[in-house]
């Protein structure tokens, strides 16, 4: 197999690796998403230390320890930066890194729909231009605000699946670690990360997110 579809599947992995940020509401359809928008509504930027640990279960069976940089800017940018680990998974995780539209944006971006059990709501999120992704399944807790789930399914079959836990930063509520799963016909990979040492309101230039 070559490098190149070996990277390929790594990066893949660093799907795993996103975290819907929020921002200013835009309509949400309802009350959940609405309380994971004011989560940190008032929150403009910040930079986070990433370490991800990634296992592979299938060729080349890598299980490198990755670390680098999360910048978030309010309206809806976010980039990681890899600097550790294997470089070339490193800089091929960082030039891929995938963006995720804030939840104040799903609005504009997905056909909503909804379920509540009484615990958590879940909402399908089918984009509105088509793409590699066929929808993706959110789960917010109707206790916390909380987005503590997402899978992403892809058109032609594969997935990827996220959970996240929240710690307190700053009187903001952010995610400080995150556990997943990516699988498709040829990769399967287990991708474990935490967040730490957040700088909160940072002053981060409009250049960080080009290229």
């Amino acid at each position: 197999m070559s490098i190149a579809r070996i990277v390929s599947g790594a990066a893949a992995a660093a799907l795993l690796l996103t975290t819907a940020q929020t921002g200013q509401a835009a309509a949400p359809p309802n009350q959940a998403l609405a309380r994971l928008i004011a989560l940190d509504n008032n929150l403009r930027s910040y930079t986070a230390n990433v370490r991800a640990d990634v296992a592979m279960h299938s060729f080349p069976y890598l299980s490198p320890t990755l670390t680098g940089i999360y910048y978030h800017k309010e309206p809806s940018k976010d980039k990681i930066v890899f600097t550790g680990g294997v470089p070339f998974i490193a800089q091929q995780f960082s030039n891929v890194y995938p963006h995720v539209e804030s939840p104040s944006h799903w609005n504009e971006v997905y056909v909503i729909s909804q379920s509540d059990d009484g615990t958590y709501t879940s909402l399908k999120l089918t984009p509105r231009s088509a793409g590699r992704i066929d929808h993706v399944d959110a789960k917010i807790a109707d206790k916390t605000g909380e987005l503590v789930q997402l899978r992403w399914n892809y058109v032609g079959g594969g997935y990827a699946t996220l959970n996240q836990s929240y710690g307190k930063i700053g009187g903001y509520t952010l995610v400080t670690h995150q556990s997943g799963h990516f699988e498709d016909p040829n990769y399967n990979a287990d991708v474990t990360s935490t967040y730490s040492n957040f700088k909160l309101n940072a002053q981060i230039p409009d250049s960080v997110f080009s290229g």
